[in-house]
């Protein structure tokens, strides 16, 4: 993880708490398509598992760069 991408994410992970605005959406989905070597895209908001499986991914990908 890049160091600009770790202080995203540490921004994200400071300012989101239960919901996720457009912008922190945009963020996760740009994250988790790079880091997950899948095309962008943004899942139907009506059912929040998969977004909490994404912050979980990306949160592991952050802990492995910085353990």
């Amino acid at each position: 993880m890049t160091l600009e991408d770790r202080k995203t994410w540490e921004d994200f992970k400071a300012n989101v708490t239960n919901k996720l605005t457009p912008k922190y959406r945009k963020i996760l989905c740009n994250l988790h398509a790079q880091y997950y070597n899948h095309k962008y895209n943004e899942p139907c908001t009506c059912n929040g598992k998969i977004y909490r499986m994404w912050i979980a991914d990306i949160d592991r990908v952050y802990d492995k760069q910085n353990s």
